[in-house]
């Protein structure tokens, strides 16, 4: 970690994310409706976990917390990256060129195919002029070296036809045991900062790094981890899923795409991201 968390940072996210429940639900209904998916088909896509409980996490009056691991599998199940639910966040101050265009694209590229992918891209990367192409082609080159992902398959990444939800839980709370406490380690963090900046109590960050058993936390931890550790990508938190190892290999991918396309937003004008965006409507609309 290169920045130190200071008191005001910790201020700001509490101020910031006081109302995460709600925003979310905001951001995961807006997300089921772009993709055009009834609560049945849904429902369909998961075990584990009724239709009525989903529809009351996308209820913005519902007053309990939405679970970090619901909203990370409802995700991958909607093959949306996490990045697409600041939607509903008002963390854009955050995000260079999270605007509603680069917004709504991230809702909708993560159902192209990879080879449709590069090709949006090179679309637009010719409408730049020439020193924003040779700048956005030296991003690409650099942000593609990122932890294997040329290996990765996308296309091999999609979800199950039914995602156990159970299971999905499980390893993913102890994948995030394992991954954070060597963050702790490695920066060389107390516990009582790491429960501060993730908005937790001191016992429950103790069992917050307890890998033996795995306890559901707040989506808020989530957006707290990345903003208040200042992290570039949170895709190393699912490293350690041996149940679904598909989950981190996407996040991976997920990561290069997301920061390439909001890159590749940010140099267009908003004429040009008006149709941009709507060409990324039109195709996500040929692969659903």
């Amino acid at each position: 970690m290169t920045n130190p968390v200071l008191i005001e940072d910790i201020d700001k996210l509490d101020s910031l994310l006081k109302n995460v429940d709600s925003d979310i639900a905001l951001s995961m209904s807006y997300v089921r409706r772009a993709h055009n998916i009834s609560f049945i088909d849904l429902k369909n896509k998961f075990t584990g976990i009724n239709v009525e409980t989903l529809q009351k996490y996308m209820q913005p009056s519902y007053q309990g917390q939405r679970p970090l691991h619901v909203v990370a599998a409802y995700s991958w199940v909607m093959m949306v990256p996490m990045t697409a639910f600041y939607y509903g966040l008002r963390l854009r101050e955050y995000y260079r060129g999270m605007e509603d265009f680069s917004v709504e694209a991230l809702t909708r590229i993560g159902i192209l195919p990879m080879k449709q992918f590069d090709s949006l891209l090179d679309i637009i990367t010719r409408l730049y002029s020439e020193k924003d192409r040779i700048e956005f082609l030296n991003f690409r080159e650099e942000t593609e070296r990122y932890a294997g992902y040329k290996d990765l398959d996308y296309d091999a990444l999609l979800p199950p036809k039914q995602l156990d939800l159970e299971a999905f839980a499980e390893d993913y709370y102890r994948s995030l045991a394992i991954t954070i406490k060597a963050f702790r380690k490695q920066n060389q963090l107390s516990r009582e900062l790491m429960a501060s900046v993730l908005g937790i109590s001191d016992y429950q960050y103790q069992v917050l790094e307890n890998a033996s058993k795995p306890v559901a936390f707040s989506v808020a931890l989530g957006f707290r981890g990345k903003l208040g550790f200042k992290l570039n990508s949170h895709a190393s938190f699912t490293s350690h899923m041996s149940t679904y190892p598909a989950f981190h290999e996407l996040r991976v991918v997920q990561h290069v795409r997301d920061t390439l396309i909001v890159e590749a937003m940010r140099r267009l004008n908003d004429h040009q991201k008006l149709h941009i965006s709507q060409l990324i409507r039109s195709l996500s609309e040929l692969y659903k």
